[in-house]
């Protein structure tokens, strides 16, 4: 049975990388609908924030998985190419980045699946020894693989409607001119029906160089960035859960280092981005305790109850988070996730 099984597994594994990778459209809808199920799990049964956590994290998971199979896809022909550079390493930057996606993903499950079976005392273990691996491997990418303002999580959900076409330019097809500007060689045009006319990728993404060296002052800053969430959680822990301090440090901190970083020269678009997004981070302090309890809450509880009494249809959808607002709050929209 045994032997039976594994050739067994191999074939349907194999089907479902080929229905992946044909459908990659129905495939976004299969995980987007998993999500809503875990939504509409919430308070609907016994143990619903564990089991809507578990379903939310595999569709995390599911995702990240299905985009590995579209992006080794349509890099299949450029595969030969990729074998001659030699196994990755364990602690490549490949494998800790995916290391850190995965702890993001399911950060929050394992934090109230401590919290049922360990109490508060378990899931405050937890979550110090979760950020203080992940603080470790961003310090990591940062010094020893000199990947500058990454994302969080460090690898993206896949744009699935272009990733075919750009994955098939790679450095040998192009030609960089001084500018910068990326011109596509004639022999490596695709074919007319296939044509998109858009300029082929910066030669830094198809690299996947990090961007410009920082100076010492900008990693720095980055470094604190890192470290914000162990020294956020370690101001709880003198000053207390319910003290204005750590909210204060942890804000302090964010916004010191978003602007050293954004006084860097020649940044890369995506590092612009990146920190376009911490900026708008800076907002979500206004839904993290203290300030949430002392100020935002009724007000965006009176907003949301305006919101379902005067919208036909929003009733079902709004009351379950207007219900657990609270809970939810004190889940996902805590000061030491990076």
């Amino acid at each position: 049975m045994e032997n039976l099984s594994i050739p067994t597994l191999r074939v349907l594994y194999k089907h479902y990388v080929n229905w992946v990778s044909a459908h990659p459209e129905r495939t976004t809808d299969l995980e987007a609908s998993i999500k809503w199920i875990s939504y509409f799990l919430a308070g609907r049964i016994n143990n619903s924030t564990l089991l809507s956590e578990l379903i939310y994290s595999m569709s995390n998971f599911m995702m990240l998985f299905n985009d590995q199979i579209i992006l080794s896809t349509a890099k299949s022909s450029n595969l030969k190419t990729v074998s001659d550079k030699g196994k990755k390493k364990i602690f490549s930057s490949e494998n800790i980045k995916r290391f850190i996606t995965t702890v993001d993903y399911i950060e929050v499950f394992i934090e109230v699946s401590a919290k049922k079976l360990w109490g508060d005392r378990g899931r405050w273990i937890i979550i110090v020894l979760l950020q203080t691996a992940k603080c470790m491997a961003r310090m990591y990418l940062l010094h020893v693989h000199k990947l500058h303002i990454l994302e969080s999580p460090p690898i993206q959900p896949l744009d699935r409607k272009s990733v075919g076409l750009k994955c098939k330019d790679s450095v040998d097809d192009v030609i960089t001119l001084p500018s910068g500007r990326t011109i596509r060689k004639l022999d490596h045009a695709p074919p007319m029906n296939r044509r998109t006319w858009e300029a082929p990728p910066r030669a830094d993404k198809l690299n996947g160089v990090p961007g410009r060296t920082l100076s010492d002052k900008h990693i720095v800053a980055e470094t604190m960035y890192i470290m914000k969430p162990i020294i956020h959680l370690g101001s709880m822990c003198v000053f207390g859960q319910k003290s204005w301090k750590p909210w204060l440090i942890s804000i302090t901190i964010e916004y010191i280092s978003l602007q050293r970083l954004k006084s860097i020269e020649n940044l890369t678009p995506q590092q612009r981005l990146v920190l376009s997004k911490r900026s708008l981070n800076l907002a979500m302090y206004m839904v993290r305790s203290p300030f949430f309890e002392n100020y935002s809450e009724k007000h965006i509880r009176l907003f949301l109850q305006w919101f379902v009494n005067s919208v036909p249809l929003v009733g079902p959808l709004m009351r379950p988070f207007l219900e657990y607002m609270k809970q939810w709050q004190e889940t996902y929209f805590y000061l030491w996730s990076v």
